[in-house]
């Protein structure tokens, strides 16, 4: 490595107040414009780039391998402030020229900026997933009054029952707060870019037909939960619902706000949601048992990968992400 690194911009963008970046170059000292939280160096002579429009964390090289950790917290893709263009390196110096918004390492210097448990966050995963709960055991049990007193056949209020399990298997996620998009097969490649998989992962297209096969499984079990007792007003119903909603909020994330440490511990009381349903429905029916234990079984396998994928993908400090999420003090 060189004594002085030459920054140079391959490109740039600046953004005010909205979480963007500068790219700048400077002889003497590693300058970088943070506007916002994230921020973005390209140094051409260590060969390294960090980037991090997905994740509030960058790492910023120094000459002699110091560096400087950002926040961890998910940012989305800002757009860039209209009087902010890209442009020449010597622009570039312009627009960095006030001292007060640079953060400046010095040649061999490493200085990591401090962080500390993401109360806020923690306090909206928990109340997003309580709401969840709660208007889904509101909706089923009206649901379930409307049937009881629909005088339907019963093979009509069984196939009222696993239409709406079948739903909530698929798309649980519509009565969740949070963002709990699942991703897509289409973007596998780019996940894979982003994080290492174990090599014993199954292939991408596995998982849309294991989901769905489990989707299956949750509606015809629920509907031998109601066939055995009669309504949906059950605590082995209620289970079922509680644990749809615990993996919505997981699913928000690891897929959406990519906390790799943090999915751990959710992805944790995943499992520890559906182990308790297995239990409840075998308490009902041992044929609802029996459905329900193989979603157990595929879990359990996730729990293992997602444990394994937060294991093999440390952080910029080379340990793995901390499982509580964390964000930058202030």
């Amino acid at each position: 490595t060189p004594a002085r690194c030459r920054f140079r911009v391959d490109m740039a963008c600046a953004l005010v107040r909205c979480g963007g970046f500068a790219l700048a170059r400077t002889n003497d000292t590693h300058r970088v414009t943070r506007r916002g939280s994230v921020v973005a160096v390209s140094c051409a002579a260590s060969k390294q780039t960090v980037t991090s429009f997905g994740h509030r964390r960058s790492l910023i090289v120094s000459p002699n391998g110091g560096s400087v950790r950002l926040n961890n917290s998910r940012s989305t893709p800002p757009r860039c402030s209209s009087n902010l263009r890209a442009a020449s390196e010597e622009d570039m110096e312009k627009m960095l020229s006030d001292p007060a918004d640079d953060l400046v390492l010095q040649q061999g210097v490493g200085t990591e900026i401090e962080s500390e448990i993401d109360f806020q966050a923690i306090g909206k995963y928990v109340l997003a997933t309580s709401t969840q709960i709660g208007v889904m055991i509101y909706m089923t049990n009206w649901l379930s009054a409307g049937i009881v007193h629909s005088g339907f056949a019963p093979v009509y209020k069984k196939a009222i029952v696993f239409v709406w399990f079948l739903f909530n298997a698929l798309r649980s996620r519509t009565f969740s707060p949070l963002n709990a998009a699942r991703p897509k097969t289409a973007d596998e490649k780019n996940a894979i870019a982003e994080r290492k998989r174990p090599s014993w992962m199954p292939p991408p297209l596995a998982f849309p037909i294991i989901w769905s096969s489990i989707a299956l499984l949750r509606a015809f079990s629920s509907m031998a939960v109601f066939t055995t007792v009669g309504t949906l007003n059950h605590p082995a119903i209620f289970a079922m619902l509680a644990h749809l909603a615990i993996g919505d909020t997981w699913n928000n994330i690891n897929n959406v706000e990519k906390r790799l440490g943090t999915a751990v511990v959710g992805v944790g009381c995943v499992l520890l949601s559906v182990y308790n349903l297995v239990f409840q429905y075998f308490k009902v029916s041992q044929t609802a048992g029996a459905l329900i234990a193989p979603s157990a079984v595929w879990i359990s396998i996730a729990t293992v990968l997602v444990w394994t994928i937060w294991k093999i993908n440390p952080g910029t400090d080379g340990k793995p992400e901390p499982l509580a999420p964390m964000k930058a003090k202030a």
